[in-house]
This record gives structure tokens, sequence and C-alpha cells, in this order.
């Protein structure tokens, strides 16, 4: 075998070691996830929020002042987040509409006032029972956040289009504190789902 073989099967081999370690990596985070809506319930939930108007390529922030806020005085909450606008249909990314927040066990209720009397920008809401088109999509690393963007939110504007949901929210779960981290997203629909928006 002459050298140029050699150095070709090289690179070949180098090559699909790096394609099966990038195919491993998009398996691994969900990226050959099928992604599809079904019929189902959300709620209901006492949701601790505040409303939120700016481009949603900056939540970061605001998640993690959230989180830090409300895990001092919260063990176990369920942060939720409510989505009202496409950001490909706004003219202006900064007019994006979110409501931000969480809600707690059952045996936390307790605390809520004492949250709301020291975070004046928090407001609650109950949220009713609705149904709801839902999925979920796995959460492994930041990384989701792109496989998401690419695979969740494509699906979500067709379904909003194909059932002729207008206006529609998207409701997203973080369910990042179990052990089989994932995400959830519900479409409300139908009787009382009016009462998810809060703007």
């Amino acid at each position: 075998m002459n050298i140029f073989n050699i150095k070709l099967n090289l690179i070949l081999a180098v090559g699909l070691g790096v394609t099966g370690i990038f195919s491993g990596l998009y398996w691994y985070h969900g990226a050959f996830s099928h992604v599809e809506f079904t019929d189902s319930k959300y709620g209901p939930y006492d949701f601790v929020y505040f409303n939120r108007i700016g481009s949603y390529e900056t939540l970061d922030s605001d998640w993690i002042k959230i989180k830090d806020e409300v895990e001092n005085q919260f063990n176990s909450p369920h942060f939720i987040g409510i989505y009202y606008d496409d950001p490909k249909k706004l003219i202006d990314q900064n007019q994006a509409r979110a409501a931000l927040g969480f809600s707690v066990e059952k045996s936390e209720k307790n605390k809520i006032q004492a949250f709301l009397d020291s975070h004046s920008s928090y407001k609650l809401v109950y949220l009713p029972e609705v149904k709801s088109y839902t999925t979920s999509f796995p959460f492994k690393s930041y990384f989701s956040f792109k496989l998401i963007q690419e695979k969740v939110y494509p699906k979500v504007s067709e379904l909003a289009s194909e059932k002729k949901l207008q206006p529609y929210c998207l409701v997203e779960s973080y369910l990042i504190q179990q052990q089989n981290k994932k995400f959830n997203f519900d479409i409300p629909f139908g009787e009382q789902s009016n009462r998810y928006f809060l703007f």
C-alpha cells in the first residue's frame, strides 16, 4: 500500500469518526426525535408570574433572575413560560410578549403570599384546567434549545395554522429538576383557554 492510499484511508477513518461523534451527539440531544402534538389537558396551576415585553433572544437573563429569586424561598418550583407571539411574524422583535414565572407544590403554597409581598413585580393568577395540544422534548444541555427552535417551534406554527387557532399562546413547562429532564409544550384551546392570556 503506497503512502497516498495510507493517507486517504486515514482521512476517511477520521471523517467517519467525526461524523459518528456528531451523529451520536445529535441523537443524545433528541435531534432524531419525532415531534408530534397530541390532544391532552393542561393545568390547573396557581401561577406566580410577571409580564415581559422584549425579544425572546434575551430571555436568559430573566430566567436566571427568576431562578435565583424563587429557589431562595421554594424547594421545588415548577418553572413556566407563556409566549404570545411568533417572532417571525413580528415587525419589531422587541415587542414579543411573555409571562414568565412558576408554580409550586401544594405543600409550599403557604409561602406564595410572602414571596409576593417581597417581590412587587410578580402577580398571582389561577390557570384552570384546559384542553391542550401537547408534546415534549428532552433537555440534555443548552444545545437542546437550538434543536427545540428547529424541531418544535415550526410544528407549533403548523398546528396553529391547521387548527385555525387565532389567537393562541404556547405554554412551556421546564421540567429540569426531575431525573428525565424535559420541556413540555402546550397550546391551550377551547373553553377557558382565554384565561391564559395575561396581557
